[in-house]
């Protein structure tokens, strides 16, 4: 995400423009360490003859960077540090015809800068709604008109303002001209839905919106065309092919520069859509996650990882080959927590809804019948190392376990029994083997300082059975469990706290060690 990112990107990496096919691991050939050091990077822009870098920061206080990468120095040309008063500057982009000029725009403030030897020198024109007397909205993206003087940007309002030069004697002709003397001269109605993406494309203008809808227009801001992409969310980048692709037959001439070019749009729900040539087919490229990824399980013999998220997908990637096996998409409720059985063949999955599905490893369906017995959102699943039994627990303190069953010559889980065994948030569920055979054992850790061993044996039908109860913590609060490796004859049990203390523990006396 955005914020993520601005948090903890602060070096800049410079890649070989060789398309990805040729060159599937692109080695950076220019690494900028510490390029903004405690803020992180949200905004990039390369100039037109790829010589110059522009960056600004995702501090408190921004900080606008130019760099010459090519050179060796590891600290910018020029920089300026931005007053708060103008808002978080989150777009940038070079005048293609000028690497010496760039525009960057929060919500509230459009920036023109002007570099050279004398430095880094910014304007900051002022807009309002009294300006032109009709409601402006947020700013969302700036770009440069073909036209060499004036400078447009998109806003949530669905209007463009058109920025240019003001006209006084001598102004327009010094580069400090189209610095200082930049002002707001339109503001152009272009529709009622947000606009989100606004670029130039050769003689066209093309902007996205929160429909979904990607529209081009001539220099004078008249619709050409409206390519319709509703139901895929608001349009976030949109990236046209170089090179033109006339179908058969078609003269060397079109009158509709860009229905020439294939173009490529992402949308805020995490899809990226191909739209061919005459704009009226397009084809879904991927679909990824748009909420957080809150669970992954690695297949016990496969290179596979699962992944699921929030928003209910769920993913298997091969982490060798770096491609996509199976998906599928939970519409009622989030993936809170995978995991494999040991054999691999079943990935447990528990929901924010408080369901657990048994899946198959393969092809994701489901292999029994869907569990919906706890009340709260499913934290953690795991599997015996027999696969015999299957536990859970939920954000309402509650342990459950499913046994295996044979239904129709089919391997199988039924509901066994649940217990709301703590009064505060488990932190974990892990099952063992006992030490003098190999019946699997369950142990629970809450941040209510409670390790508690169930006796899976003696439990029966809704009947959950508590073997023992330990206090493991006397002021820190537990937060982790695991098996200690087997070294000796003894068993142990590690833990981990809020203290940052680790902890053994005698997997049969409870004892510390």
């Amino acid at each position: 995400s955005k914020d993520s990112m601005a948090q903890t990107l602060s070096c800049l990496h410079i890649l070989p423009g060789v398309p990805m096919r040729v060159f599937p691991h692109r080695i950076p050939v220019r690494t900028i360490f510490d390029s903004h050091a405690g803020s992180g990077v949200c905004a990039i822009a390369i100039s037109r003859d790829a010589k110059c870098l522009v960056t600004i920061s995702a501090g408190m206080v921004q900080r606008v960077c130019m760099w010459r990468w090519t050179y060796p120095d590891e600290s910018p040309v020029c920089y300026v540090e931005l007053s708060p008063e103008f808002g978080f500057q989150d777009f940038v982009i070079f005048n293609p015809q000028n690497p010496y000029e760039f525009v960057s725009n929060s919500k509230t403030q459009v920036i023109f800068y002007l570099w050279g030897d004398a430095g880094l020198q910014y304007s900051t024109p002022p807009l309002t709604k009294q300006t032109f007397g009709s409601t402006v909205g947020h700013f969302t993206q700036s770009a440069f008109h073909f036209n060499a003087t004036q400078v447009l940007t998109g806003t949530s309002a669905g209007k463009v303002v058109v920025w240019d030069v003001e006209r006084k004697r001598g102004l327009a002709k010094e580069p400090q001209g189209r610095l200082r003397g930049m002002k707001a001269t339109k503001l152009v109605p272009m529709q009622e839905e947000s606009l989100t993406v606004l670029l130039v494309l050769e003689s066209c203008i093309v902007t996205g919106d929160v429909r979904g809808q990607v529209k081009f227009y001539n220099g004078h801001l008249q619709l050409l065309a409206c390519s319709d992409h509703s139901g895929t969310g608001p349009i976030q980048s949109i990236s046209f092919s170089k090179t033109p692709s006339d179908p058969p037959g078609a003269s060397s001439t079109s009158s509709h520069p860009f229905a020439a070019r294939n173009f490529i749009l992402s949308t805020s729900d995490a899809t990226v859509l191909r739209v061919a040539t005459d704009g009226t087919d397009f084809e879904k490229v991927m679909k990824e996650a748009k909420k957080a990824v809150t669970a992954i399980a690695c297949h016990p013999q496969q290179s596979w990882l699962a992944m699921g998220s929030h928003c209910g997908l769920l993913k298997v990637w091969d982490y060798k080959q770096l491609q996509l096996l199976v998906s599928r998409i939970f519409s009622s409720a989030g993936v809170q927590c995978l995991s494999y059985d040991p054999a691999g063949s079943f990935l447990a999955t528990g929901l924010t809804d408080g369901s657990v599905h048994v899946l198959d490893a393969i092809s994701l369906l489901s292999c029994c019948e869907v569990f919906r017995f706890s009340r709260g959102p499913i934290t953690h699943v795991q599997f015996s190392h027999d696969s015999e039994y299957l536990a859970t627990a939920d954000e309402k303190y509650a342990v459950t376990v499913y046994k295996r069953v044979l239904q129709n010559e089919r391997r199988c889980w039924e509901h066994l029994a649940g217990l709301h065994s703590h009064y505060k948030p488990i932190r974990s569920i892990l099952f063992g083997i006992q030490l003098d055979g190999s019946e699997p054992r369950l142990l629970s850790l809450g941040e209510d300082r409670q390790l508690i061993e169930y006796d899976l044996s003696s439990s029966s039908k809704d009947q959950l059975v508590v073997l023992h109860r330990h206090r493991v913590e006397q002021a820190a609060v537990p937060l982790c469990l695991a098996w200690y490796p087997h070294f000796s004859t003894e068993s142990f049990i590690l833990t981990a706290n809020s203290c940052y203390k680790m902890k053994l523990y005698n997997a049969t006396t409870k004892m510390c060690r």
